[in-house]
């Protein structure tokens, strides 16, 4: 970011999406209807999942079983059902496993068979699960998370959340999985490769593209050998 488009991200934009953010809201995307409450991650502000959600779109997942990790207000899993997936999602906060279940309803009223949305630290909830698809739009702060309202942004001072992800996702794979991760430019992705490095996991840049002020970046993971 420079000049003028760096001026109004930091003078125009965030200050009115901070203060947009503190009260639940009401947004659209692709003809769903979405509430988004307050401290939950936001797909309309956070080019992240507009992103990821364009590229899921564009996948066959019908028939699939589907596993986000960390589905803030649902917006991916409600895409991924729509075409015809069995979908899990799961998030960390309660708010946001709140959040998932009131935007299924009122997106798909009356449907209750192949969608289902649970708390649960990254795969704690899931047993031994294998799933064909999965997305991960993960914290990557590395950061102390000291309230709820972090848990979408600081993955711990150490990388806890990464340490927990990488080491159980073989468990959840089979031969022909997908996982599919986001990051954005400023994360600590080279950090975060060696982590998954550590427990025999690869990286592999799918797709990446730059939304007004960042650029976000879609690896696919696969375990090594």
């Amino acid at each position: 970011m420079r000049g003028i488009s760096e001026t109004y991200y930091r003078y125009v934009y965030k200050p009115v999406i901070s203060m947009y953010l503190k009260t639940d809201s009401g947004t659209r995307i692709d003809g769903f209807k979405l509430r988004v409450f307050k401290g939950v991650f936001h797909p309309k502000f956070f080019f992240s999942s507009t992103y990821f959600y364009d590229y899921l779109n564009n996948k066959t997942l019908a028939g699939k079983a589907f596993l986000e990790i960390g589905c803030g207000s649902g917006i991916l899993s409600l895409l991924a059902f729509r075409k015809g997936a069995q979908v899990t999602a799961v998030d960390i906060d309660p708010k946001a496993v709140k959040n998932t279940r009131l935007n299924f309803r009122r997106n798909f009223d009356g449907k209750q068979a192949g969608f289902r949305v649970l708390q649960s630290d990254v795969f704690s909830a899931l047993g031994q699960e294998v799933f064909d698809v999965i997305v991960i739009n993960p914290p990557y702060y590395f950061r102390k998370v000291d309230v709820d309202a972090q848990l979408a942004w600081y993955c711990g001072e150490n990388g806890e959340y990464f340490e927990k992800l990488f080491s159980a996702l073989r468990q959840h794979v089979h031969t022909s999985t997908q996982v599919y991760m986001i990051l954005a430019e400023n994360a600590e992705i080279q950090r975060i490769k060696e982590m998954a490095t550590l427990h025999g996991i690869g990286f592999m840049m799918v797709e990446q593209r730059k939304i007004r002020f960042e650029i976000s970046y879609i690896f696919q993971l696969k375990p090594l050998g």
